[in-house]
């Protein structure tokens, strides 16, 4: 399990115009674990709409009127959030506000492409997926109680969190998912050529990493034991002596761009993602 860095952020707007920001709140994640926490009220750009979505987060116009505006915090937003991914869930909305807020007010210097979308990955609003994956939201639609919810939310898929003490018995979830990504020590061990049966395989002596899971090969030790059947040399980190890397849901950033970074630097490392591996899979074993 490999230790993540990023900032989740949500937005709340004070009508249904994306430049209406009236409230921000920021979660800064360092190796898995919570670390700082940004809360501020907006004031919003003014759009002329009569519409109010007070009803959702109980914020007025009273109440930011005289609140910074978003060009007043955003060198706040920029030192807080640096070079660090951006994870929120909706990004058709939060990464537009902050696209067209940014715009409005002529202002550069954060980026915004670099994001993950836990709603695209868990494919549920945010209440719904807190409450599949035990992480309590109390108040939900205040904006830091919403960017701290996503930010587990996105610890629980990459395996690092799974969840809140108070609903889980974390400690024997995380002991599982421990178990099921572990090799057995043997895997680890190449096959000696007379017993590989199959040497006509895109895995025969290369140097193979695995990483994240997968629900076609729940146990990572059973898809070694597979690959290296295949004379797959199997390794538990990324080197530029990698040859291919078996991506899984869950895949940890680090290891993805220090694959992007040995091949800018020359090396030819081959990603194969779940369903490419269950195709390879499917003739190898025909064969």
């Amino acid at each position: 399990m490999d230790n993540i860095d990023f900032v989740s952020i949500d937005f709340e707007t004070m009508t249904p115009e994306l430049t209406s920001a009236c409230s921000v709140g920021l979660v800064k994640v360092i190796n898995s674990k919570i670390t700082q926490k940004f809360y501020s009220l907006i004031k919003p750009i003014p759009d002329g709409r009569c519409e109010r979505n007070t009803f959702v987060h109980g914020l007025t116009d009273e109440m930011v009127m005289d609140a910074p505006t978003f060009k007043d915090i955003f060198p706040i937003l920029c030192e807080f959030i640096g070079d660090l991914p951006l994870v929120c869930h909706n990004r058709a909305t939060d990464m537009n506000i902050i696209t067209r807020c940014m715009d409005y007010y002529n202002l550069t210097g954060l980026q915004t492409s670099n994001n993950v979308d836990t709603l695209e990955l868990f494919g549920k609003n945010l209440k719904a997926c807190c409450e599949d994956n035990g992480i309590i939201l109390d108040n939900h639609h205040d904006a830091l109680a919403d960017a701290e919810a996503c930010a587990k939310l996105y610890l629980c898929y990459q395996g690092c969190i799974c969840h809140d003490l108070a609903h889980y018995n974390l400690k024997e979830i995380l002991s599982n998912d421990k178990r099921d990504r572990k090799y057995q020590h043997d895997t680890l061990i190449p096959l000696s050529e007379e017993d590989i049966e199959n040497k006509d395989t895109i895995f025969y002596r290369k140097k193979v990493v695995i990483t994240g899971t997968f629900e076609t090969y729940p146990n990572r030790n059973d898809l070694g034991a597979i690959l290296k059947e295949f004379g797959a040399d199997l390794d538990t980190s990324i080197s530029g002596k990698t040859n291919i890397v078996i991506v899984g849901k869950g895949a940890g950033p680090s290891k993805l761009d220090k694959i992007q970074k040995l091949n800018t630097q020359g090396k030819n490392i081959r990603l194969i993602y779940e369903s490419e591996l269950c195709s390879i899979m499917k003739e190898l074993i025909k064969e």
